[in-house]
């Protein structure tokens, strides 16, 4: 199973390519212009939505070389195969992880203004939407196949651009969504069996949809 993670986080590397780091460039500039001390945030939510995008775009590129076919012939069951996928997910976490410390500490570094619940929030929002990503899009994926998944990623997108929205038009701020938290412990930890298990159970039904695909 680690060759096999080993090429997915291949694939998801490799397609860090000159259109990604135009669109995050452009990204950067245009929060630095407009959100102030929120833009290393909104830049780390961008960061978040496109690394869950890399894995889709791995996907593709693996159709393109009938990467399927030749696998079948190897001796590794279909548990193994999702496991690799999911692991690799979630060992791109740290790469949004970094982008969120990063582009905070960069806000802070041209504002002068540093906020702690800021940088919690860019650091949960960067473990927490790249597994969510993927275990809502493979299942399509697996069952329907690479076009479907990708306009499944379409609603997640609107929500990603609507909540920028907010936080740049003043309508929301972290200090009003940390306001909203009663015991952050226990919701932090309920969120996080619960995030657990959907992820389990996503790559369950993405078995069983690589199985029906055969």
């Amino acid at each position: 199973m680690r060759g096999i993670i080993y090429k997915d986080l291949c694939l998801f590397f490799k397609g860090i390519d000159k259109v990604v780091l135009l669109v995050l460039g452009g990204l950067l500039i245009l929060f630095a212009a407009e959100s102030g001390v929120y833009a290393g945030m909104l830049f780390s939510f961008a960061l978040d939505m496109m690394v869950g995008l890399l894995h889709l775009t791995a996907l593709e590129k693996e159709e393109k070389t009938a990467w399927r076919s030749y696998q079948r012939t190897m001796p590794v069951g279909v548990g193994k195969v999702m496991a690799g996928k999911y692991a690799a997910v979630l060992l791109t976490v740290p790469v949004s992880v970094a982008g969120a410390v990063v582009s905070n500490l960069a806000a802070f570094a041209v504002y002068g203004t540093f906020w702690p619940e800021v940088l919690g929030l860019s650091v949960l929002a960067a473990v927490a939407v790249p597994p969510v990503f993927a275990m809502l899009s493979l299942p399509f994926y697996y069952w329907f196949g690479n076009q479907i998944a990708q306009f499944t990623s379409l609603p997640q997108a609107f929500l990603f651009f609507y909540i920028i929205k907010n936080f740049e038009d003043g309508m929301w701020t972290v200090a009003d969504l940390t306001g909203l938290v009663g015991d952050p412990v226990s919701l932090l930890l309920l969120g996080t069996l619960g995030l657990a298990g959907l992820f389990l159970l996503s790559l369950v039904v993405s078995a069983i949809g690589y199985c029906q695909r055969k």
